[in-house]
C-alpha cells in the first residue's frame, strides 16, 4: 500500500484544513496607505486558512518599514519593478533590482527601503497574519503612491502582531 494518494487533489497536509482554490485580481483587492507606502492585500489568512499572507507594497524613494524583528513569520520579498535597499542581520546588505527574490527567516532583523520612486515588491509572508497589521495600522484607499511620511507604523500596534520594531529611522 502506498503512502500517497491515487488523486494528488486527496492529499491534504494534517496541520492546516483543506482551502478550495480561486483567483482574485489585483485591480479588486484592497488597498492600504501604511508605513509610508501602498499595499494591497492580495491574499490574507481567511483565504489560504492561515497558510500565508500574499501582499504587494508600492514604495518611493526612501519609504519602507522601519528596521524591525518578525517574530512569527518568515517573509520572502520578490523586485517587481524599481530597486530595493536590504538589510538582514547586522552584517548582510545589498540592493536588488527587479527579478531579484529575497528571503529572509523569522527572528532575523530587517529594513527594506526602495531606492527608487515606483518600487513595487511582492511579498510572502508564512504563515499568515501580516496583512492583519497593515489593516490596523493603515488607511484603506484607492491611490497608487503616497509621500513616504504618510501613515507611519505604530510600534505599539506591531507589537500585538509578533513586529519588534528596533528603529523607527531605518
Amino acid at each position: 500500500m502506498s503512502d500517497v494518494a491515487d488523486n494528488p487533489s486527496e492529499m491534504q497536509s494534517d496541520s492546516k484544513p483543506r482551502v478550495p482554490a480561486y483567483v482574485e485580481r489585483r485591480e479588486e483587492c484592497p488597498r492600504y496607505i501604511f508605513a509610508g507606502g501602498v499595499w494591497i492585500v492580495l491574499a490574507d489568512e481567511a483565504q489560504t486558512s492561515g497558510n500565508i499572507t500574499n501582499v504587494e507594497s508600492i514604495y518611493q524613494r526612501g519609504g519602507g518599514l522601519p528596521r524591525r524583528i518578525h517574530e512569527r513569520e518568515a517573509e520572502m520579498a520578490y523586485v517587481i519593478s524599481g530597486r530595493m535597499r536590504v538589510r538582514i542581520g547586522e552584517e548582510h546588505e545589498t540592493t536588488a533590482d527587479p527579478g531579484a527574490m529575497v528571503f529572509i527567516p523569522r527572528g532575523v532583523p530587517r529594513t527594506i527601503t526602495a531606492d527608487v520612486d515606483d518600487t513595487r515588491i511582492y511579498h510572502g509572508f508564512v504563515p499568515a497574519g501580516f496583512e492583519k497589521l497593515i489593516i490596523e495600522n493603515g488607511i484603506k484607499t484607492d491611490a497608487t503612491s503616497v509621500a513616504i511620511d504618510v501613515a507611519p507604523c505604530n510600534a505599539t500596534v506591531a507589537k500585538r502582531y509578533g513586529i519588534c520594531i528596533l528603529n523607527v529611522n531605518r
